[in-house]
């Protein structure tokens, strides 16, 4: 039996051992050794992560949304030159007479004379056409925004796809198509005025935006805010009061003649809703008692939806503002249809912003 040793004695003899150094294929093998427990442990996790309905779906929504960009880029890219045909007398691109089918180029104009007007293709999603004495110039703008600088002349524009699409820059505003046709027109003093005749249109300067639906025109002068949409018949002295009312002059006349047009004898279910959509964005522009008779014009000839409170509405409550005009005329994502519809018609909006 060999003898115990004290620990005092271990130790002594532990510092008089000699050290070695083990040979590089044994710490080689030895470390390939540890490493094989840790991926075995690590693949199985993949594994499972790789089979979770969570990554499935996570998958399937990234495949949808790359899908979905690559088919918005095929089908509604903006080209960098959009196609011209001449209509009348001889209008010119970048500078050069055109008598037959021409192209736009991104950065270049197309001018009209008195005697001269084009059809313009709008990419693919629709066309503009230029009329006598105007100037254009292609901005393109993105991938997809369609971009036009209207210096002075018109353009009609008839647009077949989604909104946020188009956009036409004129010297005072920006009108934003949200899925339209209508015609605009820039003075030589870089004014504009918008007549639209389908869906909605966006214009906007600053810090104000007015949405005009079809059947209403707007109008912006240069350095100015869009004015209030108004209904295409609307008396000039009422227009003329509407347009002082807009840049702030508060005047107990003007309100009266603008409520009064806005209410005539008989009035027909379109024609109420557009009298009305001139009321809802009035009322966001003046303030105290002339904010609440425009609210009680406008609750006589379109009753406000459920929910709606005449105090939220002169706080400015703007989920109930909102609520009203929807319910007066929707627009293109928010007409009654299926959920999953409207969800993508949101995410189309947010993407394309």
């Amino acid at each position: 039996m060999p003898p115990i040793l004290e620990p005092d004695d271990v130790e002594q003899r532990l510092r008089h051992m000699q050290l070695s150094q083990a040979p590089d294929e044994l710490w080689n093998k030895i470390q390939s050794e540890l490493a094989i427990p840790e991926r075995r442990r690590l693949f199985p996790l993949v594994r499972r992560a790789v089979r979770s309905p969570i990554f499935a779906a996570a998958a399937a929504l990234i495949a949808l949304l790359g899908g979905a960009y690559l088919g918005v880029l095929i089908k509604y890219g903006a080209p960098d030159r959009w196609e011209v045909l001449p209509l009348a007398g001889s209008p010119t691109v970048a500078g050069t007479s055109i008598a037959r089918t021409s192209d736009l180029a991104t950065g270049e104009w197309l001018v009209t004379d008195s005697v001269s007007s084009a059809l313009l293709a709008v990419g693919r999603i629709g066309t503009a056409e230029v009329g006598p004495n105007s100037q254009l110039r292609l901005a393109r703008g993105g991938r997809t925004q369609h971009l036009l600088r209207l210096e002075r002349g018109s353009l009609d524009a008839v647009i077949d796809a989604p909104p946020r699409l188009f956009f036409v820059e004129t010297p005072s505003a920006l009108a934003t198509d949200l899925g339209c046709a209508y015609t605009l027109e820039v003075d030589e003093a870089g004014a504009s005025r918008i007549h639209v005749t389908a869906g909605w249109v966006e214009l906007k300067q600053g810090d104000r935006t007015s949405l005009v639906p079809a059947g209403l025109v707007a109008e912006v002068d240069i350095g100015g805010a869009p004015g209030t949409p108004y209904p295409v018949g609307l008396p000039d002295s009422a227009r003329a009061a509407l347009a002082r009312l807009d840049r702030g002059v508060r005047s107990a006349a003007d309100l009266d003649a603008v409520l009064d047009a806005l209410y005539p004898a008989t009035l027909s279910v379109r024609v109420r809703q557009q009298n009305a959509i001139t009321l809802w964005h009035l009322l966001q522009r003046v303030e105290g008692d002339s904010r609440a008779r425009v609210h009680d014009r406008m609750a006589s000839i379109a009753p406000p939806p459920e929910k709606v409170t005449r105090e939220g509405i002169l706080a400015l409550d703007r989920p109930m503002l909102e609520r009203w005009r929807r319910d007066l005329s929707p627009m293109w994502s928010e007409e009654a249809q299926p959920l999953v519809v409207r969800a993508l018609r949101r995410l189309w909006e947010w993407t394309i912003r």
